[in-house]
């Protein structure tokens, strides 16, 4: 097998296992490069989130995969 062919594979079994894995604010934010560019990506619907509506002190918790299509590239 090539090199690529393996890195997609390997990175859609990361996604594939992700996929049902949730993180809260923060980690989102900072995974995505902060949390302007979460909730914007939040409001375009890239990603989603749950929460309790009727709950004052709810967490929000983003899907880890989507959070990871949308990370910032490393340094």
């Amino acid at each position: 097998m090539e090199r690529q062919a393996i890195e997609n594979r390997l990175l859609g079994n990361i996604l594939a296992v992700t996929s049902t894995m949730t993180v809260g604010k923060t980690k989102a934010a900072r995974i995505v490069g902060g949390e302007r560019k979460l909730q914007r990506l939040h409001l375009s619907g890239a990603i989603e989130c749950a929460g309790k509506v009727n709950a004052q002190n709810a967490k929000w918790r983003y899907n880890l995969a989507q959070v990871l299509q949308h990370c910032r590239p490393a340094k």
